[in-house]
């Protein structure tokens, strides 16, 4: 630790050291990091980009296409299922901090991709990649030119997908199709261009990326009798479910496979034109289709079983022994949206600007039914049934939503070079929102909507709750930067943004927040670059504000009450205000060497929460008062470091990357972590020559499980012992996989 702690000082010695190369080196104006950071290289998923922490933790990650945000939301219908980045891409990098805020109204590294539509000759490539688990790619792309300036590009993509730990329910756990069209005009003399896409893509989805496991009480982990982590199956094999529909209130039958999915259909234009003045306008627009059935599996928690508990085999059988208790959500749910953003870019001397305007419309209706399930806790699990029923407990979470989101924004950002040493970047976003439609709520302290078992819309006192809100959100950006010289300079930033509840929060018994949701982000520090080093490091200070989540808190009765027993685990759900802040100090540095290139990044940060305070009262009288300020906030590091190397000899490139991860915490008391660990890949690639390129790529070279588990028992544990050796489950990450890809151009 303290190797990792002394590296910012000696990267710091060495810059000072080579700044006598810098007069060969290109003048430093403003640190413009725009790399993709290989932000595909994803530990957890294979078929979504992976989210770069600002030290709070995110739920889903935003992205922008063509100009547009591919979803009004981030983890609702999120962008990644109408999107992919390969051949039929033309570019991909990360949106600026101050960027994000004032594109979308929020903080953070996202990817923003422009899509490849025409060509000045015919041109098509084709790649196919294949694992060791038997994973199928295939990404096609060919476009040409059609005479008289326009051009035409079809862009195929497919992914099948067994999973490493293959299903008896699926033989395929995820199976991608994409199907993309563009028709493009470039104005003579340069003038822009014109283009239109389609997109048609279906995404069926049924991994399970769970498993038990020991948690050893150190920080450590070790496997549960014979169970692979990331190799075995844990979902029992059972084809189809029983759920209540929420409309009707009737008990029906569904296959898990048959017909589900994600079914999106995109419409996109743009045009971007040169005026005569020197000025750009850009206009984009989207109409986005989406409708999704499928299921989701989430993990309860894992109980032991005795012949009075209720569990048995299918066939009646009583069970004993460990059981591992599923809730699951069955999603029914249309979301339209339409997306238009213009802008209009201009530039003298010493001034450049950009103003534009957001246009953004969602209509979303939102079924979701639940349900709980249980099977053995091991390898290749048995269903159980409880109470004589494979399905118990449906709708005890359902949500229910009909309704409309609107959002119009103006923003403008403006770069003024004051004096040759000294630039500043501005920017402002002002955004009005306003929602509405029908959800199910309970109001006015009645209790009518609560998700009780069986809950259902055509239920006796259930109703639907008209709600129209009305919000100012927002952003304000300032960037300072000053050039010491031709190799240092000084750089400050300043990001605010306000953001409200958005539609999808709608759905559920109680209606969100109505608190803005203040996100405040200071930083500054200093640049150096020369002619083959690029050094970033900065202080930093984050902070988000009004945050409300409601958490399961447990806590083991001190004498029986009701028909719970003394020693049980009673379980509440318990809502809370809190605020997080995160101080940190990011260093970044880029090595271009001949064919030697390094990327090195290292965090250092103390993620806490603020003002985090609530008073719960259990069954047996048993109450208190939790303060969690200044506690570590829950799966946030405390330390990151990323070390991506590569070396291009001749037809040749070797590459790493590695991501360090220190100690997370499990609860919020931080009585319990999980032990650093690393996030590894690596590749040897080989252009035989303009036309064919062969690669082998490795992801988790180091074969670590990474596995990680929310232990709900231990939510206000202050005494660890009790959790040494304990039986949990939990997610891993991707297991050690061999990827081969080639592609060949035509």
């Amino acid at each position: 630790m303290k190797a990792i702690q002394r590296l910012p000082y000696i990267v710091f010695i060495a810059s000072i050291l080579m700044s006598a190369q810098a007069q060969q080196a290109d003048t430093l104006t403003t640190a413009e990091r725009r790399s993709s950071q290989n932000v595909l290289l994803n530990a957890s998923s294979e078929s979504q980009p992976r989210i770069i922490s600002l030290g709070i933790p995110q739920w889903g990650g935003a992205i922008i296409d063509d100009g547009l945000p591919s979803s009004m939301f981030n983890d609702f219908f999120p962008g990644f299922w109408s999107w992919h980045s390969g051949l039929g891409t033309a570019s991909l990098e990360l949106t600026r901090l101050d960027e994000s805020a004032l594109q979308l109204g929020q903080t953070g590294y996202y990817p923003m991709s422009v899509s490849r539509v025409g060509a000045d000759r015919p041109e098509g490539a084709v790649t196919y990649t294949i694992n060791h688990y038997g994973r199928n790619q295939i990404d096609l792309n060919y476009a040409t030119p059609m005479g008289r300036d326009w051009g035409i590009d079809l862009n195929i993509y497919q992914d099948l997908n067994r999973g490493s730990n293959h299903l008896d329910l699926a033989y395929l756990q995820e199976h991608i199709h994409y199907y993309k069209v563009g028709l493009s005009k470039q104005f003579a003399n340069d003038k822009g261009r014109l283009f239109a896409t389609y997109l048609y893509t279906k995404k069926f989805n049924i991994s399970d990326p769970y498993g038990p496991f020991i948690f050893v009480g150190d920080g450590s982990v070790k496997s549960y009798e014979d169970f692979d982590l990331g190799r075995d199956q844990y979902l029992p094999s059972t084809p189809v479910f029983d759920y209540v529909d929420i409309a009707d209130g009737q008990t029906k039958s569904r296959r898990f496979v048959d017909d589900a999915g994600i079914f999106i259909h995109q419409f996109t234009a743009g045009l971007e034109r040169k005026l005569s003045s020197g000025a750009t306008f850009t206009l984009n627009t989207r109409l986005r289709f989406c409708h999704c059935d499928l299921t989701e599996a989430m993990l309860g928690s894992i109980e032991d079983a005795a012949r009075q508990s209720g569990y048995t085999y299918t066939d009646g059988t009583p069970y004993l022994g460990k059981v591992q208790t599923r809730y699951m959500c069955y999603y029914q749910c249309d979301c339209d949206e339409w997306f238009t953003t213009a802008t209009l870019k201009g530039r003298s001397d010493r001034f450049e600007w950009t103003t534009g305007a957001n246009l953004w419309f969602d209509w979303t209706n939102d079924h979701v039914m639940t349900t709980n399930f249980a099977h053995e806790a091991s390898k290749d699990p048995a269903a159980l049934c409880y109470g004589g029923r494979l399905f118990y407990a449906p709708n005890t979470g359902a949500w229910f939503l009909e309704g409309h989101q609107s959002r119009y924004a103006l923003f403008g950002q403006g770069q003024w070079k004051l004096s040759p040493r000294l630039t500043l970047r501005g920017g402002l976003r002002l955004e009005y929102s306003n929602l509405g439609g029908n959800g199910a709520f309970n109001l006015d302290g009645k209790e009518n909507n609560t998700r009780t078992e069986g809950w259902n819309l055509a239920m006796p006192g259930v109703t639907r709750t008209p709600f129209s809100v009305n919000n100012f959100n927002g952003a304000a950006t300032l960037v300072a930067f000053y050039r010491i010289n031709r190799a240092w300079g000084l750089e400050l930033d300043a990001i605010a943004t306000r953001q409200h509840a958005e539609l999808w929060q709608f759905s559920e018994a109680s209606l969100p927040s109505d608190k803005p949701k203040d996100n405040v982000l200071v930083r500054g520090g200093v640049n150096f670059k020369n002619s083959w080093l690029d050094f970033q490091s900065m202080l930093s200070y984050y902070r988000q504000d009004n945050n409300y989540s409601t958490a399961l808190w447990t806590h083991e009765l001190t004498k029986a009450v009701g028909s719970y027993p003394e020693g049980y685990n009673e379980t509440l759900y318990i809502g809370s205000g809190y605020s997080m802040e995160v101080l940190g100090w990011t260093t970044d540095v880029l090595i271009n060497a001949g064919d030697f290139h390094f990327h090195g990044l290292l965090t250092l940060r103390s993620p806490q929460y603020s003002d985090y305070r609530f008073q719960p009262r259990f069954s047996d009288g048993y109450t208190e008062t939790f303060d969690f300020s200044n506690k570590n906030i829950t799966e946030s590091p405390s330390v990151e470091m990323e070390l991506e190397p590569s070396y291009s000899p001749g037809k040749w490139r070797f590459w790493v990357s590695a991501r360090y991860y220190s100690r997370q915490y499990v609860n919020i008391t931080n009585s319990l972590y999980f032990k650093p660990h690393w996030e590894t890949f690596a590749g040897i690639d080989l252009t035989l020559n303009e036309k064919v390129q062969f690669g082998v790529n490795v992801v988790n070279f180091l074969n670590q499980t990474g596995a990680s588990s929310g232990i709900q028992a231990a939510s206000l544990a202050t005494d660890a012992s009790p959790f040494k050796n304990y039986l949990t489950s939990g997610t891993y990450l991707r297991p050690f996989t061999l990827e081969f890809t080639s592609t060949l151009r035509f």
